[in-house]
């Protein structure tokens, strides 16, 4: 390591006790973090399994797959779907760039509802198809509500131009609020 360059994040700096800690880890973590985004598909390798999901390596960082977010059926037996050195195609449905932590999703790419327990290799060749409807489905969702809660502000914004033109506005304000 002898002059070499490596990225370091600082952790700690006390001046007083003339003491620096730093982190190549954290840095490094932190650069790949940079680099994904919500909705992207990658690819990964099952590193280990645990009653809960599968660890998997993406990019050099370590992400976790729910047992919840690898099928739209239920989950048995998780050895039956996934094995330690098993390569998939995941997508980041969270992440976590302080602390480093991904949450992943195979769910999010079936095609249809149980694929990943059926034919893993579908959901794996259809997955960035699968994935561009799954996140234009969520747009639009996305639009849907942004549109009503505007509808909603734009309503209450009316009702309370009407109770200012009203003699009786606070019993219109009380059935507003009712």
């Amino acid at each position: 390591l002898i002059g070499q360059t490596l990225p370091l994040k600082f952790l700690e700096v006390n001046q007083e006790e003339n003491k620096l800690v730093v982190s190549n880890r954290r840095a490094v973590v932190e650069a790949q973090m940079a680099d994904l985004s919500r909705g992207d598909v990658i690819d990964g390798l099952v590193k280990a399994l645990k009653p809960y999901g599968a660890f998997v390596e993406v990019g050099g960082m370590s992400g976790l797959l729910h047992i919840s977010q690898i099928s739209m059926d239920r989950i048995v037996d998780l050895e039956k779907v996934l094995q330690p050195g098993q390569k998939i195609k995941c997508m980041i449905i969270d992440h976590d760039k302080v602390n480093g932590r991904i949450a992943l999703s195979t769910k999010t790419l079936e095609p249809e509802p149980g694929d990943m327990i059926r034919d893993p290799e579908r959901v794996y060749d259809m997955a960035d198809e699968t994935a561009r409807i799954y996140l234009e489905k969520q747009e639009a969702e996305r639009k849907k509500r942004e549109e009503s809660a505007q509808n909603i502000v734009l309503g209450l914004g009316d009702a309370l131009d009407d109770l200012g033109s009203s003699d009786k506005s606070s019993d219109n304000l009380d059935s507003l609020l009712s």
